[in-house]
């Protein structure tokens, strides 16, 4: 991760949304439960925004999905997705 450090972004903000669906919804069409999980970060070079989902697998969830992502934050994606992961786990 050379060169890519969370350091060299300023982040304005940080938004998530985590929802659980039952088995069967018609978001999944799954027999299990699913959660779906968005986070949208702002930056002063743009935004990104990711999904993930415990799709097949209940409670594993699935690498991260890019939703767009501005081309100024491209070269940080790396350290972008760890901040994703460390805002759904402060979620409270």
């Amino acid at each position: 991760m050379t060169g890519e450090g969370v350091s060299s972004i300023t982040t304005l903000a940080i938004r998530t949304e985590i929802k659980a669906f039952p088995p069967y919804d018609p978001f999944h069409g799954t027999n299990l439960p699913m959660v779906w999980r968005r986070v949208e970060i702002e930056t002063a070079k743009g935004k990104a925004t990711f999904e993930q989902t415990d799709y097949g697998h209940a409670g594993r969830f699935n690498p991260w999905e890019t939703r767009g992502v501005d081309p100024g934050l491209l070269p940080a994606l790396r350290s972008l997705e760890a901040l994703a992961d460390a805002a759904v786990k402060t979620v409270i």
